[in-house]
């Protein structure tokens, strides 16, 4: 190694506390060897991906819908990370990919996924050149349009359009009801190639065959028109259960990829016997012995009513676990459920231990997943913290270490 100034401070630095602790504690603290190796060790805090379940997954969806699949990976794969799950899926001849933001996609590419992917995000005029360079079909439905046209042009390439329309979502997506001009517009600008036509359902079962009945009615008139707009997609998790009508030529799961259901009906169906992929895991950091009186946390939110045991895990709402999980949830530690209590904060909870409790310093404590024969799922944690599965995944901190454990 180079010495440099910063190198030589560094290293006398670990030196002098290397001394210190030997002169003041003997071998008790970590010797200069020892904070090495601690350095290198298993995070305090990881997530562990079982791939091989998403596989499961995947092939009960097609097995189900036995059309093409656009698997979504949006927002950093629903919490999973976003460039294990893409490599994944390419792995496994996933039809196309399916992002929520143009960065999404820019990162999938880099890390050199070449697969069929689709950027239903905005994008601006100077993002057009590296869409139609790198091949990523691009959601449309306004002026955009003419951009990719022109850039396409200008390269000498076609750039790749999927023309999006709202037909009752009120969101995102050209009306149904001004669809056919801007759609005969678009399929005579020469720079552009309409690789699909796609809708979002409301996820209202009713309105959602109103919402169909639109999009079928405005593709049989382009094809009266002679328009060529490539496969149809219109349902996401939801209307796989609910509406096999709208599977058309192309389907598009989101959150039964990663083993879970659109809804509480649906979970508790468990229709396609759905494996989660994700497990959440922390390391004990300290065990304390509280008396009567005892407090724990900010503004003293618990006092101890008696001679209790508590464990106290590095884990808080910075890495996405739900505030509103305390008094409600558990957490596995020896294969025995252990109550949240006191408050999450930003980097810390608290848990109560069983007064004869072996837990100690360093073991694995589980929040989503399973130990033994025991298990905690993203959905009950939901549950507990009164909010969506959706919501609890996406929140999952994506600094956290995601760990494939594919047995």
């Amino acid at each position: 190694m180079k010495l440099t100034r910063r190198n030589f401070i560094w290293l006398t630095g670990l030196s002098s506390m290397s001394f210190w602790t030997r002169r003041t504690h003997g071998s008790q603290l970590p010797t200069q060897q020892s904070v090495f190796s601690s350095l290198s060790s298993t995070p305090s805090v990881w997530i562990e991906l079982n791939l091989n379940n998403m596989g499961w997954n995947l092939k009960q969806i097609k097995n189900l819908v036995g059309v093409p699949v656009m698997a979504v990976i949006k927002a950093n794969a629903y919490g999973h990370g976003i460039e294990k799950v893409g490599r994944y899926l390419e792995e496994k001849g996933i039809d196309s990919l399916m992002v929520g933001k143009f960065q999404e996609a820019v990162q999938l590419r880099s890390k050199g996924i070449s697969c069929p992917i689709h950027n239903f995000g905005p994008i601006s005029e100077i993002d057009t050149q590296w869409l139609v360079e790198h091949h990523v079909s691009q959601s449309v439905f306004s002026d955009e349009i003419y951009a990719l046209d022109s850039t396409a042009l200008r390269i000498g390439k076609k750039a790749l359009v999927h023309i999006h329309i709202d037909t009752g979502m009120g969101r995102m997506g050209i009306s149904y009801r001004e669809a056919p001009s801007y759609i005969s517009t678009v399929a005579r600008l020469s720079g552009i190639k309409i690789a699909g036509i796609s809708t979002t359902l409301t996820e209202d079962d009713k309105y959602d065959k109103t919402q169909l009945d639109r999009f079928n009615n405005l593709c049989q008139e382009l094809e009266k028109e002679e328009i060529s707009f490539g496969p149809r997609h219109a349902v996401s998790s939801g209307g796989l259960f609910t509406l096999p009508s709208a599977y058309l030529d192309m389907v598009r799961p989101g959150i039964t990829l990663y083993g879970y259901y659109p809804s509480n009906v649906t979970q508790t169906e468990d229709k396609l016997s759905l494996k989660p992929v994700l497990q959440l895991k922390a390391r004990v950091a300290a065990v304390k012995s509280l008396r009567s009186g005892d407090s724990v946390s900010y503004h003293r939110v618990y006092k101890a009513k008696k001679k209790e045991k508590i464990a106290v895990l590095p884990i808080g709402y910075s890495d996405g676990y739900p505030t509103t999980a305390v008094n409600k949830g558990s957490v596995l530690i020896r294969g025995e459920l252990n109550p949240i209590i006191a408050s999450i904060t930003a980097n810390h909870m608290e848990v109560l231990l069983s007064k004869d409790s072996s837990v100690s310093v360093g073991d694995e404590a589980v929040l989503i997943g399973t130990q033994g024969a025991a298990a905690i799922s993203a959905f009950e944690v939901a549950q507990w913290a009164g909010i969506s599965i959706y919501k609890l995944l996406l929140s999952l901190n994506p600094l956290l270490s995601r760990m494939s454990i594919n047995p």
